[in-house]
């Protein structure tokens, strides 16, 4: 004999109500963010909410997660084109820009680098995350330089990660996207020699 799960089944999409929490996270941050507006975002009841996902650090913590395992994709990803150092690091400073200006409420960055860092003062666990982070994206981008031929992947990748934060904050602040092409590319020259046009 099965027995059945008590109560209705569930009939939303946690990874979409996720996603919906998780920009609201990125353009508020964890204290500009009620539970309100979150139930408002993901379109569930604050029961339901919390249900889900538990309380309101608990899903800022599970959004810091999902962006941790979406970059860590990405970045992976980038790593299977093949590319040479100069035109990797371009590519993925680009990508960078294009996610950091998009935003509800105009650019927003990155949640981690704008949000989490700030919140990470008065939380130990979300500071944990933030170290983390950060960790992977170096060991990331130093694997993928490595793999294009750098002779410093490394001391590169904490370069190039460290412009990607530096991308983020000016976006936020409002930098237009020229302008932000024009640092990834002077990083890009850093990395690999300028450009050479044919």
């Amino acid at each position: 004999m099965t027995t059945r799960a008590r109560g209705r089944p569930r009939s939303f999409d946690p990874d979409q109500a996720l996603r919906r929490a998780t920009e609201r996270f990125r353009t508020y941050g964890f204290a500009g963010t009620s539970l309100d507006e979150l139930s408002e975002a993901t379109g569930l009841a604050r029961p339901s909410l919390a249900a889900a996902f538990g309380d309101k650090r608990a899903l800022y913590l599970a959004a810091i997660d999902r962006l941790t395992a979406r970059v860590e994709r990405q970045l992976r990803s980038l790593g299977e084109l093949g590319l040479p150092p100069r035109d990797l690091v371009e590519r993925l400073l680009a990508g960078a820009i294009d996610l950091y200006l998009t935003g509800t409420d105009g650019p927003e960055g990155c949640l981690i680098i704008n949000t989490a860092a700030t919140q990470a003062a008065a939380d130990p666990l979300v500071r944990d995350k933030v170290a983390a982070f950060l960790a992977i994206e170096d060991a990331r981008v130093a694997e993928l330089l490595a793999a294009a031929g750098s002779s410093a992947p490394e001391a590169q990748g904490r370069l190039v990660a460290s412009v990607l934060h530096s991308l983020s904050v000016r976006a936020r602040g409002g930098a237009p996207r020229a302008e932000l092409l024009a640092i990834a590319r002077d990083c890009a020259d850093l990395i690999g020699g300028p450009a050479t046009t044919s």
